[in-house]
């Protein structure tokens, strides 16, 4: 079990899937799955979410195929844009918008390459999704000071919805400082956050506590030009076994 999360948790940090191992998808395939559909305002075109079925492995989401009724047939892979845009709209019958999360380069510091394209006749307009909406509020699960105090550890989400926990944060700030919209140590993601609680260690360094499940996980998660404060993992699975998510006071008050 612990493999197979790490392997699908890895294709989602990286956007890849193990699709790719087939060079042609159609509708008819036995191991098709179909996630989504959206028709064109006229419905003379179609946006088609797919993926493909991996026994063990669970769905591999391929991407979105813009296609009009008589492409349905077809190899969907001609048609398919890339699996790292997500949430599309038809902004008329032309064209299309798409974005791509922001946080898998805000994590590793690299520059987004994404430019507006055309596939099958229609316009694809690519722009950023961020995951803050402008109404979000900042909820901080754990803020704790170093033992030589100089800086804070602060553990922070955004809840964009009540009833919705959004993904943690992790950053080191100054004593007092001010918390950044994004965390400079660790950002996690809707599948877990990977270190499910966090100190201050005695050495001023920090202590991410993670289960079996997660442990290996959390390297992948830490921002690349993180502070420069060592951690260490503790795998701590009697307490944590049955936990997904780093979980404050504030944010099991909101739950409730």
């Amino acid at each position: 079990m612990k493999q197979l999360i790490t392997i699908f948790a890895l294709s989602i940090l990286y956007g890849c899937s193990l699709y790719d191992r087939k060079e042609e998808v159609f509708m008819t395939d036995k191991d098709f799955v179909e996630f989504w559909r959206l028709a064109s305002p006229d419905s003379s075109m179609l946006l088609l979410n797919y993926g493909i079925d991996q026994g063990t492995f669970g769905y591999g989401h391929a991407g979105t195929a813009v296609l009009s009724l008589s492409d349905t047939s077809k190899n969907l892979r001609e048609y398919t844009l890339p699996n790292s845009l997500v949430r599309f709209i038809w902004l008329d019958n032309y064209t299309v918008s798409a974005k791509y999360d922001t946080i898998p380069f805000i994590r590793s510091g690299a520059q987004p390459n994404f430019k507006d394209t055309e596939l099958n006749g229609i316009k694809v307009k690519v722009s950023a999704f961020d995951f803050i909406e402008p109404n979000a509020k900042l909820i901080i699960e754990h803020r704790e000071k170093s033992p030589n105090g100089k800086y804070e550890l602060v553990a922070y989400r955004y809840m964009n919805d009540e009833h919705k926990l959004n993904f943690i944060h992790v950053s080191v700030i100054p004593a007092g400082g001010i918390i950044p919209k994004y965390g400079n140590y660790l950002i996690a993601d809707m599948q877990s956050g990977y270190a499910l609680n966090g100190k201050w260690n005695k050495d001023n360094t920090i202590i991410f506590y993670s289960n079996d499940l997660y442990s290996d996980m959390v390297q992948y998660y830490l921002v690349h030009n993180r502070p420069n404060i060592k951690y260490k993992i503790i795998n701590e699975d009697k307490k944590y076994s049955s936990k997904y998510r780093w979980i404050g006071k504030k944010s099991a008050d909101n739950k409730t």
